[in-house]
């Protein structure tokens, strides 16, 4: 007999066939030499695997994972070469395949087919053949061609084959019908205890169940079908789909075999819903705050969003046998869960819209009036005015629509909402109402922990928050069947003191009522969150695979739940899919320009022109413009921003303003807010197109760069050295964009005027100065041109999509997966919007592109410290986000690597990162500089397998016996892990602990509270701000600890820190638009203030445009923004557009600017004055604040006097005094306001 050695590392393959072996072998059937062996991915090649192989006959192996990259299978392979044995690798999924030798096709075949049908009977043969091939007996029994796929129900005597057969069986045609995708191994093995209950449960709840096994991967050869073949078989009747919702238990994703297609998905047309399956043990993921690990996310959540997947909740966990064997058991209460959830997707496809009740949901952060519909780069007012009158005409029960978006806000405001000091007896009275012991009932069905914890934070049911005589309050203004609400403060502002002790703080029972009587009382069929984004799917539980004491999972419960969202947020839009069960309809950015100059810039910009000129026609001039120009930059406050050497020639200091002020001009701000649904027309169509344009898009090169070209410029020549002079033209190399940029214009007009018809392109090749240009200039705008026509424009126009998809999935439609990320960062294939967006597989990070550019930012931090400090840095500190690394594919990441001096190893083929190799410090040309991040809890959610690698990678360099001036992290582990001895830590413990160098929040828990902390005015010292940002961020991550609490170690990294960063790599948002870019790069550098007596250097990384990595201090860029869009009058203008949500982002930027002066000192007296004068004391903008949002303006002045009272700023008497006048009237005003309410 044959010695047959088989190995794997899939738990129910390796137990069946050991199964199997050991049957033979007690036949007398196998040789007792033949073996099986286990593997898992850590699996170590050693001597033992020598001699178990070396008189082996033949290897049979199927292996799981991401590759043959593993050191098991770098030794495996040469060896079972050199000794000639036979193989048969089967390594589907990988690159690799198959790997064969020494095994004739026919005989191949025959083993394949065996494996592939599966079940005891062809495993035993699989064994039997694969002795015969040596032996010469292969008269073994064929395969048994078992079913492929059938429909199971446990009441069946036999599977089904035949829908029409099982229908009239099982399913009562006047109820909805669930589909349910399973893998056929668990019928092969009969492991269909959670089917059944999945079954049961959904007919339990009125529905008929349609429970299909299947392969995901077709073997057309062997008559196993596509999965496209099986929805036109099992879920299809006369090829329309007879299922309302498709419910799938498969991992990975149906895509990604090649046996699904999305064309396929879209024409079916039925809501996805993803149901885990999961490989860990109950109690394990019970008691886990992780949820699910690194390895589920990626397969059983992040691949299934690639095809529109609607996540869903575990519905059963895997138990290993004692045999080895796999059972899925079933999670009851998830099942029902999901069950529900499924239900009210297929109430959508089935109910009329005329009975239909929908909850709108508003953000509304802080909770003020001056802030209904927060949400970034969306007139979430005007876009839901408009989502109303397309319900209206869809059928649904709307009884008004407001005019404009003034009355709808005046409409919301004279009902109940969250801004309680404001709310009058009468609208208390009509406010909707959840009664207390509704409440309590409610309350009481919850976990005895979720109970315990609600109680300790927020006292006895129904608490303090939002009550009103024992009832909760329901903000909101019913309109018809449509209820227009704001979402319920998240509790922070409640109780301030919570944000220094409790990050882990339940949401208010008001918060999780509210839920209740909008599902269960009110009766709601779904929700529409409202932009970017809310609190829901931040609240406390666990990172992915929710269980019932995740609030997320408590205040949604099984309501639908869609969800219109930037496309750039990446990763906070995943969290709401992974967490909040969301159906995104991402939605395009807000219109953007160049920023051109204004005011003293433009003055000033006149007169360093004219200087320039004059250097050559008119020297004798130049000393009257030299003072001209200083006093011009005295007066635009730029004096500190480039350095005047009177030892150097004027023309040094002229061309340096001149490069700074081109960079202002060329900077893309925002003129606008996007409106969801609405293609973008006239003025703004143009600015789209020239902000689509203005980078490379892949292959099709960038519109200003040709363009230069065609003066035979390089365009970031043409930037960097503005203020020479182009002697054709006799203009400087400014003017000279200027030109470009007209240029560009006039072939956006062109193409508009036109139609975007691609056959009249030869109008343009008709221009004169297009005629003189090369051949290669004419073939490179005319790529431009067709790109435009072809792709940009029709994508832009189908933005209409946006509001049209967020009806489709009212109506429980399939809405279509779509890329996210920048569309102006060189990604305008990212259109069009309107799609339910994913990311990208982490696994893959950072890719080789990231790499270089990550090696780029890394550079340029160590230079920039060098040119400021004189010396390498030691430490550094980078903020980590999981969206940046998404959308940049882990430049952030790569730059962590680089600067210890570590890059990645990827796989060929899949390119996915598989491990780490040190960077030699004879190549590296300079020390490993010792980084720290703080990772946001999304980053901790969404990249566990990330996060690992940077901490593997900060151990490697380590213990690098390396020079320890050459190697800081060396350097810093060998004094700290001593310091830790001392304290009484073994030698191993104190090294492991002083490594420790990914910090953020703990398991369950978001953000980092400095926010919240300065929205509360709850703070005095920046050691206040210090104390918060390391309360919540001083988890430590790495190996097997997820989240330890080691503040004296956080405080000592943030102590030591020579640099902090945080990279962008996009401009449609920005440091002053959202409080989050503060709350981890600014409460870093507060930390580090107050524990190091010192502050930073602190940096911006911006890796927007590729091709021109920079790179700026924390306080140039805030003062670039400034000039370039808060005080731009063409940014003011276009806010002023948009009435109410206009004046509340404006006032927004106000707060938050102050924010990182607190945090920061990034703010100057002049800067505070421009924003009283440009925002508050302005007549035609005050004017305007008073009519569409007097609220923001009362908040602009409060927030303006408060930087004043604490010392940020020294304002003028004059302006204070006009800022507390324009706070009082304002108080008043509202208050009448109020007094018509009553």
């Amino acid at each position: 007999m044959s010695k047959v050695v088989f190995l794997s590392n899939v738990d129910r393959r390796f137990a069946m066939m050991k199964v199997a072996l050991q049957q033979l072998q007690q036949e007398n059937l196998l040789s007792n030499d033949s073996v099986c062996v286990k593997l898992s991915d850590n699996t170590v090649w050693n001597d033992e695997w020598q001699k178990l192989l070396e008189d082996a006959d033949i290897l049979l192996l199927k292996w799981m994972g991401a590759g043959l990259d593993t050191h098991f299978f770098k030794k495996l392979l040469p060896f079972i070469k050199k000794h000639q044995l036979r193989y048969y690798i089967d390594a589907a999924g990988t690159e690799e395949e198959e790997l064969v030798s020494g095994i004739e096709k026919n005989d191949l075949e025959k083993l394949k087919a065996y494996a592939l049908y599966s079940g005891m009977k062809n495993y035993r043969n699989l064994f039997l053949y694969a002795n015969g091939i040596l032996t010469g007996k292969t008269d073994i029994e064929l395969p048994d061609p078992m079913y492929w796929s059938a429909i199971y129900h446990p009441k069946a005597k036999t599977v089904y084959t035949d829908l029409a057969a099982y229908k009239k069986d099982f399913c009562d045609a006047a109820k909805p019908t669930i589909g349910i995708l399973f893998y056929r191994d668990e019928w092969v093995w009969d492991d269909l205890v959670y089917q059944t209950a999945l079954i049961e449960e959904i007919e339990r709840q009125g529905m008929n169940a349609v429970c299909v096994f299947s392969n995901g991967m077709p073997v057309l050869e062997l008559g196993m079908p596509s999965l496209i073949k099986i929805f036109e078989d099992y879920f299809c009747e006369n090829g329309v789909p007879s299922i309302d919702v498709f419910i799938n238990t498969m991992k990975f994703s149906l895509t990604g075999a090649r046996s699904m297609t999305l064309d396929f998905l879209k024409k079916f047309n039925v809501p996805v819903l993803q149901a885990y399956t999961l490989l860990t043990p109950y109690e394990n993921w019970r008691d886990d705050f992780e949820g699910m690990n690194a390895m589920e996310v990626s397969i059983s959540v992040t691949m299934p969003e690639f095809e529109g997947a609607i996540h869903g909740v575990p519905i059963a966990n895997k138990k290993l046998l004692e045999n080895g064997d796999v059972r899925y058991l079933p999670i009851n209460e998830r099942i029902v869960r999901m069950v529900n959830k499924a239900r009210k997707w297929a109430v959508l496809r089935r109910k009329k819209n005329a009975d239909k009740k929908v909850a709108i949901i508003f953000h509304n952060y802080p909770p003020r009036n001056s802030n209904i519909g927060s949400a970034v780069g969306l007139d979430t007012i005007e876009s839901i005015r408009l989502v109303l009158q397309a319900l209206r005409e869809r059928g649904y029960k709307v009884d008004t629509i407001p005019e404009d978006g003034k009355e709808f806000i005046n409409e919301l405001t004279a009902n109940a909402t969250n801004d309680r000091a404001l709310l009058t007896e009468k609208q208390l009275a009509a406010a909707n109402k959840l009664s207390g012991a509704d409440y309590r009932k409610f309350f009481e069905l919850q976990e005895e922990g979720v109970k315990a914890q609600l109680v300790k934070d927020w006292g006895e049911a129904p608490g303090e928050v939002m009550n009103y005589d024992d009832d909760l309050l329901i903000p909101g203004t019913m309109n018809g069947n449509i209820f227009v609400t704001v979402q319920p403060p998240r509790g922070f502002g409640e109780d301030p003191s919570k944000i220094y002790h409790s990050p882990f703080c339940a949401p208010t029972h008001h918060y999780l009522g509210f839920y209740h009587w909008l599902r269960d009382i009110w009766q709601a069929d779904a929700v529409v969150h409202v932009g970017t984004h809310g609190s829901l799917e931040w609240l406390p539980g666990k990172n992915a695979g929710l269980n019932n004491t995740c609030y997320p999972d408590i205040s949604l419960g099984d309501l639908p739940n869609i969800y219109p969202y930037l496309i750039t947020i990446t990763g906070e839009g995943i969290q709401a899919k992974r967490r909040g069960a969301a159906c995104l309809i991402e939605h395009l950015p807000p219109p953007m320009t160049d920023a051109g100059v204004y005011d003293e810039l433009e003055e000033l910009e006149k007169l360093m022109d004219e200087y320039c000129h004059f250097e050559t026609t008119q020297p004798e001039n130049l000393e009257k413009l030299q003072s001209l120009i200083l006093e011009k930059v005295v007066q635009a406050n730029l004096q500190d921003e480039v350095f005047f050497d009177e030892e150097k020639p004027f023309n040094d200091y002229v061309m340096g303003l001149h490069n700074y002020i081109t960079d202002l001009k060329n900077m893309q701000v925002r003129i606008g807010l996007h409106i969801l649904g609405q293609p973008p027309q006239d003025e703004n169509l143009r600015e789209y197109l020239m902000l689509l344009t203005r980078l490379e898009n892949g292959d099709i090169p960038s519109l200003m760069q040709v363009l230069a070209k065609h003066y035979g410029f390089d365009y970031y020549d043409l930037l960097e050295n503005s203020g020479l002079i182009y002697e054709p033209l006799n203009i400087t190399y400014g003017a000279l964009i200027d030109k470009l940029r007209a240029r560009s214009r006039n072939i956006i007009a062109l193409l508009i005027e036109h139609g975007f018809d691609e056959e009249k392109l030869y109008n343009l090749e008709n221009l004169e100065w297009v005629c003189d240009g090369s051949s290669e200039f004419k073939l490179a705008l005319k790529q431009i041109c067709c790109y435009i026509c072809n792709n940009i424009y029709p994508n832009l126009m189908l933005t209409s999509q946006e509001r049209e998809n967020l009806l489709r999935g009212l109506e429980g439609q399939y809405i279509e997966p779509g890329p996210s990320g920048a569309p102006s960062s060189g990604g305008a294939d990212l259109l069009p919007t309107g799609r339910n967006f994913y990311g990208i597989d982490p696994r893959n990070l950072p890719t080789p592109a990231a790499w270089e550019i990550g090696k780029t930012l890394g550079d340029q931090v160590i230079e920039r410290y060098i040119s400021e400090e004189g010396r390498y840095p030691e430490s550094v500190g980078i903020v980590l986000w999981s969206g940046a690394n998404m959308r940049s594919h882990g430049q952030c990441v790569a730059e962590f690597l680089y600067l210890l001096g570590v890059r990645p190893q990827w796989q060929h083929g899949s390119q996915r990162v598989i491990g780490l190799e040190v960077i030699p410090l004879m190549e590296l040309k300079r020390p490993r500089i010792d980084v720290t991040a703080r990772i946001s809890g999304l980053f901790r959610d969404t990249m566990p397998s990330v996060m690992n690698l940077l901490d593997k990678a900060v151990l490697l360099v380590g213990e690098l016996e390396e020079d320890e001036e050459q190697n800081y992290v060396r350097k810093h582990l060998l004094v700290d892990s001593l310091e830790l001895e001392a304290e009484g830590l073994t030698k191993e413990d104190a090294w492991r602990q002083a490594a420790f160098r990914i910090f953020g929040d703990e398991q369950g828990v978001y953000g980092a509270g400095i926010a919240a902390l300065l929205e509360a005015k709850n703070w005095e010292s920046i050691g206040d701000i210090a104390e918060v940002y390391v309360r919540w961020g001083a988890h430590a991550y790495g190996g097997k600890v997820k989240g330890k609490f080691l503040p004296q170690q956080f405080r000592k990294r943030m102590g030591s820190l020579d640099v902090t960063i945080k990279n962008e790599d996009n401009h449609e948002t920005n440091m002053l638009s959202s409080d989050d870019y503060n709350a981890y790069h600014g409460g870093m550098i507060a930390a580090v203030r107050s524990i190091k007596g010192s502050a930073p250097r602190s940096y911006c990384g911006d890796s927007t445009d590729k091709s021109k990595v920079v790179m700026h201090s924390v306080q140039e860029e805030a003062k670039r923004i400034f000039r370039s869009e808060a005080i731009n009058p063409k940014f003011i203008e276009g806010m002023m557009k948009h009435g109410y949500k206009g004046a509340a982002d404006m006032a927004n930027y106000i707060a938050h600017s102050f924010q990182w002066d607190a945090t920061s000192a990034v703010m100057e007296d002049w800067m505070y004055e421009k924003y009283a004068e440009k925002y508050t004391f302005d007549p035609k903008v005050q004017e305007w604040l008073r009519d569409v949002n007097p609220w923001a303006l009362q908040r602009m002045a409060e927030i303006l006097l408060e930087a004043d009272q604490r010392g940020l700023w020294q304002a003028k008497p004059e302006t204070k005094a006009e800022l507390q006048k324009i706070y009082l009237s304002v108080e008043g005003e509202l208050e009448e306001r109020s007094d018509e309410h009553s």
